[in-house]
């Protein structure tokens, strides 16, 4: 467990909280976050207007990823589950399955299975 994990799960045990952090109600403050973030690009297509309004909410985008990251080691702690361990493990497959030579610079996402077409 990171040093970020474990000062999550102190803050939260010091009050109490524990017991409302459902994995219900860390999933909605999940997807609560990840639609403010959204809402920062919500209609524009142009990337070059998607980049400058990132560029231009760069401490509310911080906030929200902050927000992420803190639900995430909430719902990592209330699942036991080493968040460094888990993207660990997630960057070794992803390296098995996407090969530098065979995918640099190209798009992988077959129909979302990746180059091998793999859709775990």
């Amino acid at each position: 467990m990171n040093k970020f994990q474990e000062k999550i799960k102190k803050f939260a045990e010091e009050r109490d909280w524990t017991q409302f952090h459902t994995h219900k109600d860390l999933l909605l403050g999940i997807v609560e976050e990840i639609g403010e973030i959204r809402n920062i690009i919500k209609w524009e297509q142009d990337i070059e207007k998607i980049k400058k309004a990132i560029d231009e909410h760069k401490e509310e985008l911080k906030d929200h990823i902050g927000d992420l990251y803190w639900f995430l080691a909430l719902l990592a702690n209330n699942s036991n589950i080493d968040l460094d361990e888990a993207i660990s493990e997630v960057i070794n497959k992803n390296e098995l399955r996407f090969p530098i030579n065979d995918t640099k610079s190209k798009h992988t996402n077959i129909y979302l299975g990746g180059k091998d077409k793999n859709y775990n």
